[in-house]
């Protein structure tokens, strides 16, 4: 069951809210706000709306889901580390994904869901290819990305913010 009012009464207070305030002083010494939400407000506000909790160590962000966010229209990356990246493309394969694409204000929001068996394709592609990476005695990092058609495509949309307001909600009986 989704939690649909929490999850929107999170992003009204700690991204809206917090983004807004932060706007003006941003646009005074010439910043962009772009960014200024970090990956783990995401990832809370999916916990809430998905009512799952923070998976401990470095796989995957909860324990039934990895988080994603990026802007909408925009790709989202997937980073695999030298010393875990086998592990954590594994746990990746092991769980569904929940895909945010936000505006740059942050008031405009999709919360995507794509079951694991849509993303395992992807994920076998990139095995041998994390594989090779690291082959490279100097290589630290692995990087790929999901991009929103796939997503879009591929997935369910649980919720729509518009303006700010919620607007879609998937209503789970």
């Amino acid at each position: 069951m989704l939690q649909v009012q929490e999850a929107y009464s999170f992003y009204r207070t700690y991204i809206l809210d917090y983004s807004r305030n932060k706007a003006e002083i941003y646009e005074q010494y010439g910043f962009s706000l772009q960014g200024s939400v970090g990956s783990k407000d995401w990832e809370v506000f999916a916990a809430i709306l998905v009512n799952d909790r923070a998976r401990r160590g470095d796989g995957a962000d909860l324990v039934n889901y990895e988080v994603k966010s990026a802007t909408i229209g925009g790709s989202f990356e997937y980073q695999y580390h030298r010393n875990r990246g086998l592990d954590k493309l594994t746990d990746d394969r092991d769980v569904d994904h929940i895909f945010v694409a936000r505006s740059a204000t942050y008031m405009d929001v999709e919360v995507w869901l794509v079951e694991r068996t849509k993303m395992i394709p992807i994920f076998d592609r990139w095995l041998p290819e994390l594989i090779q990476n690291y082959e490279a005695a100097d290589r630290q990092r692995f990087r790929r990305s999901v991009t929103y058609g796939f997503v879009r495509n591929q997935g369910v949309r649980l919720l729509e913010i518009t303006g700010g307001e919620l607007s879609h909600f998937l209503e789970v009986t």
